[in-house]
C-alpha cells in the first residue's frame, strides 16, 4: 500500500468538474498507457449496486456517454500527476445477481481521440510546409487546452501553388501522423502539466538529456524493480535505403541509425542483419532525405521489460524519456529510451510495467546515474 496515493477524476463535456462522491467511492482501478508510436489510452472501472445514483442517474443521463471529457490525476506523496485526459470511446455495464456489484468500465483514448473524430479531406494548404500545416491542425483544439510544440523537419520543399499544392487526406491526426512519418517525426500528446492542459508534440525522437532515476534490481535496499527481461532482436536491425536519381541515374542511399537528437545509447549497437527499400523515385531530394530519417528512427533491437515498485522508486516513470539500468549485468546495464509505460492504479495503490530499447548491448559508461 502506498499512502502517499490520491486519486482525483474530473469529467464533463469540455469543460470538466470533480466527480461526484458516488463515483469515487465506486472505483475500483484504472490502467493508463502511454507509448512512442502511437496514442495514449486509459480504462477505468466502478462498481456500484443497482440502486445507486450511478444506475438510477449517471448512467441514464449520459454522464458517461462517449465523446465526454475524463482527465485522471494521481498524486504521489504531494505531487500531482496527470495521467490522462480525453474522451470517453467505450461505455461497458455488467449486471449481476450479487448485491452491489454491478460493474461499469469506461475506456477512452488522449485528446488526439477529438483529433480523429471529423474527415477533412480536401482541406487545401497552399504554399503551406508541413510544420505550418501542423500548427493550422492543432489550432482547432484549443478548447482542450492543447498547445503546440513543433519543430520543423531538417529537409523539406514548398512548392508555388499555381504549380501544385497540399490536400488533407482524412482526419486532421491521421494527417499530422502522415505528415511526421514522412518528416522522420512522431506525433503525440502529453497531459498536464496541469490539469485541463495538454502538448501536441512533433518533432523528431529525441534521445539525449538527462536521464530518468536509474531502475535497480539485484542491489538490496536500493532495488526499486523485482523482474526485468531483456531480449535482441536480430530482424529488428535494419538499414533503410531509398533510390534517388542523379544525373537520370537511381542511385541506393543507405542511412545509418544515427542522429544528432538520436546518438547510440550502448557501447556495441547491433550489426544490421537486412535492409528495407523505400519507395522514393517520385520524390525530391528533401522528400527522399526526410523518408530516410524516418525508417532510420524504427531500429530498436535491444529491449527489456518490467514491473516498478513505486513505492521504492519514489516518482512515476514516463514514457519516451531517457532511463538508466543498474544491476542487471555488464551486457544490459546503462541508458534506455523508455518506449512505453502502463500505470495500474486502485485505491491507494500505484504499480507501473514498462518498456524499454535501445540499439545495441553493453553500457557506455561504468557508473549510471541513481
Amino acid at each position: 500500500m502506498l499512502k502517499g496515493v490520491q486519486l482525483k477524476i474530473l469529467i464533463g463535456p469540455v469543460a470538466v468538474n470533480p466527480a461526484p462522491r458516488e463515483v469515487m467511492e465506486a472505483f475500483t482501478g484504472a490502467q493508463v498507457t502511454q507509448a512512442s508510436g502511437q496514442r495514449s489510452g486509459f480504462q477505468m472501472e466502478f462498481t456500484y449496486s443497482s440502486s445507486s445514483p450511478i444506475a438510477q442517474k449517471l448512467v441514464p443521463s449520459g454522464f458517461f456517454d462517449p465523446m465526454n471529457r475524463v482527465i485522471l490525476v494521481a498524486t504521489l506523496n504531494g505531487s500531482e500527476h496527470v495521467l490522462s485526459d480525453g474522451p470517453i470511446k467505450r461505455l461497458d455495464t455488467v449486471a449481476t445477481n450479487k448485491p452491489g456489484e454491478n460493474k461499469l468500465t469506461i475506456t477512452g483514448e488522449d485528446v488526439t481521440g477529438y483529433m480523429d473524430a471529423i474527415e477533412w479531406t480536401g482541406m487545401p494548404f497552399p504554399a503551406m510546409p508541413p510544420v505550418a500545416r501542423v500548427l493550422m491542425m492543432i489550432a482547432k483544439y484549443a478548447m482542450f487546452g492543447v498547445i503546440p510544440l513543433t519543430i520543423p523537419p531538417t529537409f523539406s520543399s514548398v512548392r508555388m501553388p499555381t504549380d501544385k499544392y497540399a490536400h488533407q487526406r482524412g482526419t486532421d491526426y491521421a494527417y499530422i501522423t502522415e505528415l511526421a512519418r514522412q518528416a522522420g517525426h512522431e506525433f503525440y500528446v502529453t497531459p498536464g502539466p496541469v490539469a485541463g492542459t495538454n502538448t501536441a508534440y512533433w518533432g523528431p525522437q529525441v534521445r539525449i538529456g538527462q536521464a530518468q532515476p536509474a531502475l535497480t534490481i539485484d542491489m538490496g535496499r536500493q532495488s526499486n524493480v523485482s523482474t526485468m527481461s531483456f531480449s535482441v532482436d536480430g530482424n529488428a536491425a535494419v538499414i533503410p535505403v531509398a533510390h534517388a536519381k542523379i544525373a537520370r541515374v537511381s542511385v541506393p542511399i543507405p542511412l545509418p541509425n544515427v542522429s544528432l537528437l538520436k546518438p547510440p545509447l550502448s557501447a556495441r549497437p547491433v550489426v544490421p542483419s537486412k535492409t528495407r527499400w523505400l519507395e522514393t523515385e517520385k520524390f525530391d531530394e528533401a522528400e527522399i532525405l526526410s523518408r530516410l530519417i524516418g525508417g532510420a528512427g524504427q531500429v530498436d533491437p535491444s529491449t527489456a521489460s518490467g514491473t516498478i515498485d513505486l513505492s521504492a522508486y519514489g516518482q512515476p516513470l514516463k514514457a519516451r524519456k531517457l532511463v538508466g539500468v543498474r544491476g542487471a549485468g555488464r551486457a544490459n546495464d546503462g541508458i534506455y529510451y523508455c518506449r512505453s509505460v502502463t500505470h495500474q492504479l486502485a485505491p491507494g495503490k500505484w504499480t507501473q510495467n514498462f518498456q524499454l530499447a535501445r540499439d545495441g548491448m553493453v553500457a557506455q559508461q561504468e557508473k549510471i546515474p541513481v
